[in-house]
């Protein structure tokens, strides 16, 4: 039986394996060809190789506050947009955290040209991709976007709801299979 999703997207601006539930998942067997794409209108996370599709993940939720091109802080919107992988969490209270690097600095340049952020909040974004590390959050667009499982929480407001305060979520055994496609550098698109 489907769930359907009750989904309040905003308008847009501009511009492998199931592990045991008692193991953490394993990481580090992705291959450098392999990248997510999250179409959150049909509610999916697809493992891609090329053009070919490898694995899928469906009924994921994401931000309550919609979908945004900027997240800002404490909006709970999920930013749309081409991301990395900059860390994986195996200790996270989500099962597992795979942190993304939100904002890129595309966006932290719409931010500043709208006045969204300041000239040193642009230059330290710039900077953490410079040096390959993960954005500040410190700043007025926010940060910690990534994707995680559920953890303790209620799987069924997952299965039914977007509930997150950004992320894109999935539920536990999903993440579990989802973190042998997932290294720090991968590339993860988030579209509509």
């Amino acid at each position: 039986m489907a769930v359907v999703k009750h989904h309040g997207f905003r308008a847009l601006a501009v511009i492998g394996f199931f592990t045991l539930l008692f193991l953490k998942p394993q990481l580090g067997h992705a291959s450098g060809s392999e990248w997510l794409l999250i179409e959150t209108g049909v509610a999916t996370l697809k493992v891609m190789q090329g053009d070919s599709e490898i694995a899928r993940f469906e009924n994921i939720s994401v931000g309550r506050g919609g979908l945004a091109v900027l997240h800002l802080l404490n909006d709970d919107t999920t930013p749309l947009g081409t991301y990395r992988v900059t860390s994986v969490d195996p200790s996270s209270r989500y099962r597992l955290f795979i942190g993304l690097n939100y904002p890129t600095v595309e966006q932290a340049e719409l931010a500043l040209a709208r006045h969204i952020i300041d000239d040193e909040h642009f230059r330290r974004i710039v900077e953490a991709h410079r040096r390959g590390a993960a954005p500040p959050m410190s700043t007025p667009l926010g940060g910690a976007i990534g994707i995680h499982g559920v953890g303790k929480g209620n799987l069924e407001v997952h299965e039914s709801f977007n509930w997150t305060h950004g992320c894109v979520a999935l539920s536990n055994r999903q993440i579990d299979a989802l973190a042998a496609h997932v290294r720090i550098g991968t590339r993860v698109v988030i579209r509509e």
